[in-house]
Parts: C-alpha cells; sequence; structure tokens
C-alpha cells in the first residue's frame, strides 16, 4: 500500500524547471547503476533478475491505485526492497527502470520518465543501504538466527528506511515544482502516510529474501509470498470499490445542497477537511476520522428540508423562520440516518450547533454531553466562516479567526478542539476560500446560520428554550 504520487504536467505543457528536475531524475538513476554495477558486482544474477523484473511489471499491471484518492495498492516497493539482498545495488535500480517503463497504465511522457527514474533511484539507493549496513547476497539458512538477524534483517530494515526517504524527497521535488507544495510540508506528511506502509514492506521483504536465499526456495519464493497477496490486493479492490460508492453518494448530496444554495459551494468539503485535520491532532484513529469526515461533509444536508426562500431571504427572519432554520441539523438526521456506513456520523449532524456553555440547539447539551463530532464540526464550521468572506464583511486572517475562536473556548466552543485545530493548522497551513463576486452580491443581507456572532445571538434569545423545545417536539414525534 503506497500513498498516492503527485504526478508531472503531460509533455509540453509541464514547465522548463519540472522538465529539468524530471530528466535530472532520470540521470541520476542511469548513473546509479552504472556505479553500482561496477562497485558492487553480484554474479550469476541473470535468472534472479528476469523475475523480479517480471513480478515487477505484473504486479504494476494490476495495481489498485486508489481509495477515496488517498492509498494505492502495489508489490513494487516490496520488490524493490526484495531486489536489493537478492540482486545488489544495480539489480534493484534495473528492476525500478523496467517495471514503470512497462507499466500498463496511461500516463503522459513527462509522468514515464519521472516515475521510472525515481523507482531506479529507489532501488539502487536501497541496495547501497544494504550493503552499508553490512547485508549480504551470499548466506545459508544454516548460519543461524543470529547471522540472519545481523546480515539480512538489519541491513533490509535500514534500506526500507532509506528507500521510504527518497521516495518522499524525490516525489517532494516534482510535487514543488509542478504544484508549489513546499518540501516541509510535503516531506513529512509523506512520511506520515507511507511510514507505516513501509514498515509492512520491510517484513514482507524479508520473508520473501529468507524463502529465496538461506531457504533455497528461488524464484518459486514469489509464488509462496505474493499469491497471498494478490488475494489481499482483490479484497482491497472490493474495499476500494464500496468506498468509491460511498464519495459518489456523499458527493451526490452535498451538490444538492449546494445546488439549492449556491453561496454555501465548497463549504462542506473545506468542513470535511478541517474535520479530518483536528481528527488527526486528536489522534482519533482512521475509522472514527472517516466517520467525522463523513459528517463534516453532511452536517448541513438538512437544508433540502429548509424552504429556499428562507436561505435567500434578504433582511431579518421572524422568530418562527429562524426556528424552521435551526431545525435543519434534525432534518439532516431524518435524511441520512437509514444509510449504513453514517450511522456513527449521525450524532455529530444531530448536535453540531449546541454550544459548550449549554445555550446552543436542538437539544441545549453542555460540556462532554455534546457528541465529539459535533463539537469538532463547531469550531470547524465557525473557523471556515470567520475565514470566507461575507455578503456584510471580509474574510479574517486564519491568525486573526483563531483568536475569535480561542475568545470563545469554553463558551461557544470547546477548548481541547480549539487548541486541536490550531496544532493542526500549524503543521499544514489554511487557504481561505475564495467567494465569487457575483455569488456575495446575490446574498446581501441573508441570514447566515454558521457566523459565530448568530450563535451568540440565538443564545442570548428569550424563546431559545422555545424553539429547541419545539426541536425536540419533532424528535419525539418521528
Amino acid at each position: 500500500m503506497t500513498s498516492r504520487q503527485g504526478r508531472p504536467a503531460k509533455s509540453g505543457g509541464a514547465p522548463a524547471g519540472l522538465r529539468f528536475y524530471i530528466a535530472l531524475v532520470c540521470l541520476v538513476a542511469v548513473g546509479l547503476v552504472v556505479l553500482c554495477w561496477h562497485a558492487f558486482p553480484v554474479p550469476d544474477m541473470g535468472v534472479a533478475l528476469v523475475v523480479l523484473c517480471a513480478m515487477g511489471v505484473l504486479s504494476s499491471w494490476g495495481a489498485e491505485r486508489e481509495v477515496k484518492q488517498r492509498v494505492g495498492f502495489t508489490f513494487t516497493s516490496i520488490i524493490l526492497l526484495t531486489s536489493v539482498a537478492i540482486v545488489g545495488p544495480a539489480g534493484a535500480g534495473i528492476v525500478g527502470l523496467v517495471t514503470p517503463a512497462l507499466e500498463l497504465r496511461r500516463q503522459g511522457l513527462q509522468g514515464r520518465l519521472f516515475n521510472t527514474g525515481m523507482a531506479s533511484i529507489i532501488g539502487s539507493v536501497g541496495g547501497l543501504a544494504y550493503y552499508l549496513a553490512g547485508g549480504t547476497v551470499h548466506i545459508s539458512a544454516a548460519a543461524g538466527i543470529g547471522p540472519l538477524l545481523a546480515k539480512v534483517l538489519f541491513p533490509l530494515m535500514v534500506a526500507d528506511v532509506a528507500q521510504c526517504l527518497v521516495n518522499a524527497v524525490v516525489l517532494a521535488g516534482v510535487v514543488w515544482l509542478a504544484q508549489g507544495v513546499p518540501l516541509r510540508r510535503f516531506v513529512p506528511g509523506m512520511l506520515s502516510s507511507s511510514g507505516p506502509a513501509y514498515i509492512g514492506y520491510g517484513v514482507i521483504g524479508y520473508l520473501f529474501v529468507i524463502l529465496w536465499i538461506p531457504a533455497q526456495v528461488g524464484p518459486f519464493s514469489a509464488v509462496l509470498v505474493l499469491a497471498p497477496l494478490f488475494v489481499a490486493r482483490w479484497a482491497f479492490r472490493q474495499y476500494s470499490e464500496e468506498q468509491r460508492a460511498h464519495e459518489r453518494t456523499l458527493s451526490a448530496l452535498v451538490t444538492a445542497v449546494e445546488t439549492k444554495d449556491p453561496f454555501t459551494r465548497g463549504h462542506s468539503e473545506r468542513i470535511a477537511s478541517l474535520c479530518e485535520r483536528i481528527a488527526g491532532a486528536m489522534a482519533l484513529g482512521q475509522r472514527r476520522t472517516e466517520a467525522l469526515r463523513y459528517a463534516g461533509m453532511l452536517h448541513d444536508i438538512g437544508k433540502l428540508g429548509i424552504p429556499s426562500r428562507l436561505l435567500h431571504q434578504a433582511g431579518p427572519l421572524t422568530d418562527d423562520e429562524l426556528a424552521i432554520v435551526a431545525m435543519h441539523a434534525v432534518r439532516g438526521v431524518e435524511m441520512v440516518r437509514d444509510i449504513d456506513f453514517l450511522r456513527e456520523s449521525v450524532e455529530g449532524i444531530r448536535h453540531h450547533h449546541e454550544r459548550f456553555d449549554g445555550r446552543g440547539y436542538p437539544a441545549g447539551l453542555s460540556g462532554t454531553d455534546i457528541p465529539e463530532f459535533a463539537r469538532i464540526i463547531a469550531v470547524a464550521d465557525a473557523f471556515d466562516s470567520l475565514t470566507t468572506t461575507r455578503p456584510d464583511r471580509q474574510a479574517l486572517l486564519v491568525e486573526d479567526a483563531l483568536a475569535e475562536l480561542r475568545a470563545r473556548s469554553g463558551t461557544h466552543l470547546d477548548p481541547a478542539v480549539v487548541a486541536a485545530l490550531e496544532r493542526a493548522l500549524a503543521r499544514q497551513p489554511w487557504q481561505p476560500a475564495e467567494v465569487d463576486p457575483g455569488t456575495l452580491s446575490s446574498h446581501v443581507g441573508t441570514y447566515d446560520h454558521d457566523d459565530p456572532a448568530e450563535s451568540d445571538v440565538l443564545a442570548a434569545r428569550p424563546d431559545r428554550a422555545a424553539a429547541r423545545l419545539t426541536t425536540k417536539r419533532q424528535e419525539v414525534a418521528r
């Protein structure tokens, strides 16, 4: 499993700097192979090299590339790591050259050249690290566990780390030139996402090497090791298809909301992104993070049950109209509660307008009685509102918006979640949304229920409790 790689622009459209970088990567790849061929020769590697190249090409042909645009599944990294101990640095570099070059996936010339050069560099550098750490390609099972650990496992782990680092650094260069993403942002993120996968590569690679060399199984070890992995990839592909179906469902629902209220276009995706960052800072785990992201995307789905005239009406809303708008959280739950993969997200949708001091809606919950997902969405919602230009005010700078959230900690918002957002944004800066001027002009005077100031207005209204009671009666009637 590997993190999805950024791809350079197609040939002819790439900037000169990017084309030069790709050419440099390819030259370094070839140079390393030539250097390693002379400095670290491995005799009689012909059959092994052919088998490993064939395995690499076969793996890339059937690779499952994406799950939710984040993760792909390919055995290439395992084969490159195995190659360093079987055919040495030069052989691993050659496997890296052959595998992406013969990959069937359609891609531009620049992309294919870059992937080929990068894979070869990863293979060669991994091989050099293996040798420098004391690794060998000649060891017998009779040598005992000590030599196997010292001469194979430890050097292979060093090579694994080296390959992980090279992958992140070389890829960071092309992403910086193609997309402008700073290296200091990309490399840590890449290491955090791909690092755990490389641990698995090391374990599987070690098993592969032990079967091939000390156990003298030879090329047949590929069948013993990779056959179960092909089954795993089949299961991964089914999971991938299921997740993509979930994403299509979410996109359809979000599109329906944004069609009804064009001013919110992009809002749901931004809330989902902010929720993911906060979840990372709070170490929620992958499963809960995914459920939180779903809740963030669909937190305003209840707007579909609110009359359009109220969403677009200029001027202040009456008390009854405010109560109807406040119902959108509960109406959203009514729409999605029977969708199985959203069951853990429901309470975040229902309670995302609660306040930490207990003066929110629909249930007037306070403190940690408010579901954690709802407390996170509330912070994300307030931050996005403050950093987005509205018809009646300009967007705040990120620093000013965070200061406003800190001022609301303990009353409107959960202080722990606000602190988590600050930690997340310190690691990965936020780019505020840009709103089309035409959309702004058409929404002058309309009610913005996400504005933190409006939360204060509703909290102070004498009819607040009555509005909340109306919502609770609606819940009981379901």
